[in-house]
């Protein structure tokens, strides 16, 4: 019994793997043109998709560009490291291409940047500071950057979250998340103070929190134009 426990052990460690976004996933880095954002948005997907327990999925230190509405599933004892930048944004001349393009739920309204549901001890990470940019405003519905649902044991750290175009991190039904060492600045300008262009990152907000359980978030900036924590519906032991 102890030998069988002991192979399993092994063949568990053994099936874990380090997944490269674009030296495993194909994702091409440092290109806004269209046809790769669309690309870049799909691979990410499909890569996500892939991981199983165990499992560490890179964002190497390059800057992708890649289309929203990113939603991964069921993740269990992964690590996401985030190393580079996840820019949702493509050229200045595909602005309004791309929002009309941005996927939509049954309702209509657009689904968010990054969305994870049903998650356990799950830790997003990045080797240095991995930055997720929301390319700011957007011209119709703005989606969130980054909502975790449904989920346990999760640990957020060292990431810079940038211009998102609404709430900027959306934590609903999470029990024992923690978030460390990470920064949101949605800012129109990099002026000191707050003029009548960086009122426009209206509802940016820093953490939002619905219905969770057992939440500590420390060492953390928040430059948005609430200037304040926001906390949504019933978040018990907000430490």
């Amino acid at each position: 019994m102890r030998d069988q426990c002991i192979v399993l052990a092994l063949s568990t460690l053994c099936a874990a793997a380090v997944f490269d976004f674009e030296a495993d996933g194909g994702a091409e880095a440092g290109d806004d043109t269209w046809d790769t954002v669309i690309s870049n948005g799909a691979k990410l997907n499909s890569s996500l998709s892939k991981l199983r327990e165990g499992d560490v999925f890179v964002v190497p230190t390059k800057t992708f560009h890649l289309m929203g509405g990113i939603h991964a599933r069921n993740l269990h004892g992964v690590t996401i490291s985030i190393d580079g930048t996840l820019s949702f944004a493509s050229t200045a001349l595909n602005s309004g291409r791309y929002m009309k393009a941005w996927p939509r739920g049954s309702d209509g309204g657009v689904l968010d940047c990054l969305t994870f549901s049903n998650l356990s001890r799950v830790r997003f990470t990045s080797a240095s500071r991995g930055e997720l940019d929301g390319g700011g405003a957007k011209q119709e519905d703005r989606p969130r950057l980054l909502t975790v649902l449904e989920s346990d044991d999760i640990l957020v750290e060292r990431l810079h979250f940038r211009q998102s175009p609404y709430w900027t991190f959306l934590a609903s039904g999470v029990t024992n998340l923690e978030v460390r060492y990470s920064r949101v600045d949605n800012r129109r300008t990099h002026a000191d103070r707050h003029d009548l262009l960086d009122l426009t990152a209206f509802n940016t907000d820093g953490f939002d929190l619905a219905h969770c359980d057992t939440v500590w978030i420390h060492h953390c900036e928040a430059t948005t134009w609430m200037m304040r924590p926001e906390r949504t519906g019933g978040a018990e032991a907000l430490l």
